[in-house]
């Protein structure tokens, strides 16, 4: 019993952790998938939902049903205020089931409250990095040890953002992840930046560039990123007062944004230069066409953040050339710009409330649901094994009554044995002494017959007649005698059979004559007593007796007899 049940919670472990890992790798597949999608075909990220929406309605398995939400998610990727609610909905309905929902949903929500709530970001992010390091495939994790350590450098913990980019930096794979490892040793670079050590910044970054342009021809995400760090470096040569280098290096980052239609960072690039020229080289004069070029990109620039930079650099130049028209014109934009980024901030943080209380609501709940459903499962267990014990005691007390009642009737039986034993030696001894008794009276009739020859052959006259009958009495008698002890002897034939089998197998070498006699040294019969019953003088029974002794390894004073009884 205890061997089955252990057995069947064995089975069920393997059964579940192998189902889990089949869940795992299929939604890792789907992601895959459809960050493909996303890059090449966007409008077919809707067919894997439809997709996988109608397996799960196939099947009813959750495997599918959390494949079709991440689909969905998908689908709405630019609307911020979507994706939250949608994200935590994903966890829900995970409930900590497969590890690669845990931390892909945590990681998203990192991503999402990384400006509004940094503090709800990192916890998110140290959920998914805890999930990681313990499934098997270690999911995102050199991604998430990059997103803690920007958390970490955003917050001003540079030593510990050091240490998470290092890790990252040593997870990526350097073959495949080129573009990673280059990040990585840029975010190194930063972090010396800010413990103003601008040498060892500069000498990071350049390890990124290169790993970018040596001996290869980088794509243009690539490019991108390389004109990115070159803003980075612009400042390190500033705090070395490299001014030249400086310069170069920020007009390079704006050229290439303008002319590859990348409006943020043109916006930064261009702020760069105005800081350069206004408060370095003090040459405000170059700073009109940068201005120029700026304001053709107020369209394009969607964030409310990003508009605010641009009104404040132009505000300032226009206030510095009392070009008051143009002063009041982008003040007026900054007003709204500000109340937007404040109305957005506002609606955002009361959505991440709602839909953080509303979390924890349902966590709470599903917590309740488990936790009783965990006590009925312990109260079904315990009544369980205490069915079990019941089952045990009643069982040990039955197999206890079963072996009382076999001793009794084994006693009973022993008992029984015993006395048919008893009565049976009782018997044998009745039967030797009447054999004895036969035995002494056929010897004293002889011995009277024998008397009786003497008188007639000495005496004349004697009745012949007479004389005739009672020697044929007397004959008639020694008959009888031979009758019974002959019976006597054939009652226990079939036990002297098997007492000789028996002497035989462990005696091999005894002939079946002292096979025969051994039967009556068993009886303790003299050696006259045989003699009679079986015709042999009683010189050659002692001869007899003595060889049996000898083949059985015996001494002259060990009892015959009482050897042979034990067989």
């Amino acid at each position: 019993m205890k061997l089955i049940l252990f057995f069947l919670f064995c089975s069920t472990i393997i059964t579940s952790c192998e189902t889990s890992e089949k869940g795992n790798d299929y939604l890792n597949t789907v992601v895959d998938e459809i960050s493909l999608l996303k890059k090449e075909n966007p409008e077919k990220v809707k067919e894997v939902y439809e997709r996988e929406y109608r397996k799960y309605n196939q099947s009813n398995k959750k495997v599918f049903l959390l494949s079709s939400k991440y689909a969905e998610l998908a689908l709405s990727s630019d609307e911020r205020l979507k994706q939250i609610p949608m994200i935590y909905e994903l966890l829900r309905l995970n409930n900590n089931r497969y590890e690669f929902i845990d931390v892909i949903g945590n990681y998203n929500l990192a991503l999402q409250f990384e400006t509004s709530s940094p503090e709800w970001s990192l916890k998110c992010v140290d959920n998914a990095i805890d999930y990681s390091e313990k499934s098997n495939k270690k999911y995102f994790l050199p991604h998430l040890y990059h997103f803690k350590g920007r958390l970490l450098y955003n917050k001003n913990d540079t030593k510990n953002a050091l240490i998470y980019f290092n890790k990252a930096l040593h997870s990526y794979n350097p073959q495949k992840d080129i573009l990673y490892v280059s990040s990585m040793y840029n975010n190194i670079g930063m972090c010396y930046d800010k413990m103003k050590n601008p040498n060892s910044a500069i000498r990071e970054t350049y390890k990124a560039i290169n790993l970018l342009e040596k001996n290869r021809i980088p794509n243009n995400a690539e490019l991108v990123f390389i004109n990115y760090m070159k803003g980075g470096l612009a400042d390190y040569f500033m705090q070395i007062k490299n001014y030249e280098k400086a310069e170069t290096l920020l007009a390079e980052k704006l050229n290439f944004s303008l002319h590859n239609d990348n409006y943020r960072m043109a916006l930064y690039a261009g702020k760069g230069l105005i800081d350069l020229y206004k408060n370095t080289l003090h040459q405000p004069e170059k700073t009109a066409n940068i201005i120029s070029a700026l304001n053709l990109l107020e369209p394009n620039l969607k964030k409310a953040a990003d508009r605010i930079e641009l009104y404040e650099l132009t505000q300032e130049y226009y206030s510095g050339k009392n070009d008051i028209e143009n002063f009041k014109k982008v003040s007026k934009k900054l007003v709204e710009a500000n109340k937007d980024r404040n109305n957005q901030i506002s609606k955002e943080l009361k959505i991440n409330f709602d839909i953080a209380d509303n979390y924890i609501i349902k966590n709470v709940n599903t917590e309740n649901n488990y936790y009783k459903r965990n006590n009925y499962l312990l109260l079904f267990s315990f009544i369980l094994l205490c069915l079990i014990f019941l089952i045990i005691i009643i069982n040990l007390i039955k197999s206890r009554k079963k072996r009382e009642e076999l001793a009794k009737k084994e006693k009973v039986i022993s008992d029984t044995q015993h006395k048919i034993l008893e009565q049976d030696i009782e018997l044998q001894k009745e039967k030797i002494r009447n054999l004895h008794l036969n035995l002494n009276l056929k010897t004293e009739t002889e011995r009277a017959f024998l008397e009786n020859l003497k008188k007639i052959k000495k005496s004349k006259n004697i009745d012949t007649e007479e004389v005739l009958k009672d020697l044929q009495f007397k004959i008639n008698n020694l008959i009888m005698i031979d009758r019974k002890s002959n019976d006597l002897v054939n009652e226990s034939s079939l036990e002297n059979k098997l007492f000789m089998e028996r002497l035989s197998e462990e005696f091999p070498l005894l002939t079946n004559q002292e096979l025969k006699l051994c039967v009556y040294f068993k009886l303790n019969l003299a050696a006259k007593e045989i003699s009679l019953l079986e015709k042999f003088t009683v010189g050659s029974i002692r001869v007899y007796k003595a060889k049996v002794k000898a083949k059985l390894g015996l001494d002259k004073e060990t009892d015959l007899s009482e050897f042979l009884n034990r067989f």
